[in-house]
């Protein structure tokens, strides 16, 4: 390899590595500060939250009611300036939902990230929500169906 490539190589190496410092610092100030803004109040409310990763280039915040029923955020750096978000939310009975989104370090802010994790919570506690309705339908349904058997016993 020539002189010029092997400097080139450095330098993008060097600019790759600052661009993902950037990102790592973005998360660390304000995704870290609004998920620990969040966590007491979380907490209180039934939550249990935590970070289950915190490497180079990705970070991950969790909140979770029981263990088959919570929603999980990951970080990633995906390229120069850019990141990508994916939200994985589990919920009894129902399959598992995963979003994923890019997005540039130069947009992560307080306001911004307080919003996505305001907006996934919501989301997840709506289908929480949704998911019971459908369970308490599915309880009503038998026991109408017990009780029309009931009647039909009664009746012959």
């Amino acid at each position: 390899m020539d002189g010029w490539r092997r400097t080139f190589i450095e330098k993008l190496g060097k600019a790759q590595t600052q661009c993902a410092r950037r990102f790592e610092e973005a998360v660390e100030a304000h995704v870290g500060a609004s998920f620990e803004e969040l966590a007491a109040f979380l907490r209180d409310n039934g939550f249990k939250v935590s970070s289950p990763v915190h490497e180079s280039g990705r970070q991950s915040y969790k909140f979770e009611l029981a263990e088959n029923a919570y929603v999980l955020l990951i970080f990633r750096f995906s390229n120069v300036g850019e990141f990508e978000l994916r939200s994985e939310t589990f919920i009894p009975g129902r399959d598992p939902l995963l979003s994923k989104s890019l997005g540039r370090v130069a947009d992560i802010d307080a306001k911004w990230a307080e919003e996505q994790f305001r907006c996934t919570l919501d989301r997840f506690v709506e289908l929480l929500g949704a998911n019971a309705g459908v369970a308490s339908g599915v309880a009503k349904q038998s026991d109408e169906s017990v009780e029309e058997l009931t009647e039909e016993l009664a009746v012959a």
